[in-house]
């Protein structure tokens, strides 16, 4: 059973699926708070835009924040990703969300954590990006 804290998830523990519908006004925000002013983020070649690849943590931040909805567990810090964009994501699409808790392990006495994510078009089932994330669990400044 998933925890109610990032912190308690456990190697194998399926996230999700967390659905939701990417609105041509959440891509236009979103480049905005990113500085992206390519025109193919804010109105697209033929009037739709897509997402700057980037928006993909959002989607990551969703899934956890719809899952693990307690914030009193150990601070946390993203340390690494690596995403491949299989596609562009066009706005007005319904997307579905998931994730699976990869790894974890112990580093210079501290805990990581990988999850990979995929998400995908919940109409087509298209694949368009899968995101490996490592956090820092228990993260404590200097």
């Amino acid at each position: 059973m998933l925890g109610r804290r990032v912190g308690d998830l456990q190697v194998g523990e399926v996230l999700g699926p967390v659905e939701h519908l990417l609105t041509p006004f959440m891509v236009r925000e979103y480049a905005h708070a990113v500085e992206e002013f390519s025109e193919r983020y804010h109105g697209g070649d033929d009037g739709t835009p897509v997402a700057p690849p980037t928006i993909v943590h959002t989607d990551k931040v969703r899934l956890l924040d719809t899952l693990c909805p307690d914030r009193s567990g150990p601070a946390r810090l993203h340390l690494v990703y690596d995403a491949t964009h299989h596609q562009p994501v066009p706005a007005s699409r319904l997307l579905s969300v998931t994730g699976e808790v990869s790894e974890r392990f112990e580093r210079k006495g501290r805990d990581h954590m990988v999850i990979t994510f995929e998400v995908r078009d919940k109409i087509t089932g298209a694949l368009y990006t899968t995101y490996r994330d490592t956090t820092l669990m228990g993260f404590r400044p200097g």
